[in-house]
């Protein structure tokens, strides 16, 4: 079974809250759970893990994130399926432990609502992925996944909605050297390999839909040893300049298009749009569900 991630996002209140891994549909193998600040959000939050949990991977019921708030904020909380996965169902317990005194909420004016800097609206879009001799990671807050400049290699990721957009799909891929393309499912799936020293060499995204020509991608992706290349538009590529440098760091998101773009014809859609999301359950101690 391919493997697939699923983000949402969780709300925080200031003071000091404890999220523990509780259950998971698929109790033999279940997922992991990463979790971190959402890009974006500003400072404010501050994450402490219990022992044994690295890069922020839950991955046993009872481990445990501490978080930090001295202001209102926002969690994205990630599970990613193995290939032995069923399901990337899971639910998880957050509960205050204490409350900072002294600290006033953020305001609607406030960075938590602003865009990544240098990033233009990345809220759409959250990568996953697997790096070299580093493992499994989620996007760092500068809206890169891997690096923009280094040897490590990005071997394989994962696209998927933060917020869908209404009348648009999301469609991705890779090239593998030796390999040939591998394009994602749906959304979430992870393209590329583990650890089999077969790099990826260029990267493709497509929006399909009645309302894709309303938006656009905007992405950069650094292959070793060459500047990062910049692509726009609803339908890109990006490999390097010979074709064959490997893949070290990836950021994307989608925007509305700009008036000089010139959108992509929408390709006939004859496959029917396919769930996008899975089902994170996320228990407060008020006893309410957010999903």
């Amino acid at each position: 079974m391919k493997e697939r991630f699923v983000t949402v996002s969780l709300s925080v209140k200031p003071g000091l809250h404890v999220l523990r891994y509780v259950s998971a549909a698929d109790m033999k193998h279940p997922p992991r759970v990463l979790v971190q600040r959402k890009p974006g959000a500003g400072e404010g939050l501050e994450l402490l893990f219990s022992p044994g949990v690295v890069d922020g991977a839950l991955t046993g019921f009872e481990d445990m994130a501490v978080i930090s708030a001295s202001r209102e904020g926002e969690l994205l909380v990630t599970t990613l399926s193995g290939p032995l996965s069923i399901s990337t169902d899971v639910e998880l317990k957050l509960d205050p432990i204490g409350k900072l005194t002294g600290v006033q909420p953020a305001s609607q004016d406030s960075d938590a609502t602003q865009a990544m800097p240098g990033f233009p609206g990345s809220r759409y879009l959250q990568l996953a992925g697997h790096v070299q001799r580093l493992g499994d990671t989620l996007q760092h807050e500068t809206g890169w996944l891997g690096a923009a400049s280094g040897r490590a290699r990005l071997e394989a990721f994962a696209a998927s909605w933060i917020d869908s957009i209404k009348g648009v799909r999301l469609h991705y891929g890779c090239e593998i050297e030796g390999r040939g393309r591998q394009t994602a499912r749906v959304p979430g799936d992870l393209v590329g390999t583990r650890g089999q020293s077969a790099a990826i060499t260029g990267v493709f995204f497509e929006l399909k839909g009645s309302q894709a020509g309303a938006w656009e991608f905007v992405a950069t992706a650094a292959f070793a040893g060459c500047l990062p290349r910049t692509a726009t538009g609803s339908r890109i590529e990006l490999s390097g300049p010979t074709g064959g440098e490997p893949l070290v760091g990836l950021k994307i998101d989608v925007r509305p298009a700009t008036a000089q773009a010139q959108p992509s014809a929408a390709p006939s859609e004859t496959i029917p749009p396919l769930p996008e999301r899975g089902r994170v359950r996320i228990f407060r101690a008020t006893d309410r569900v957010k999903r």
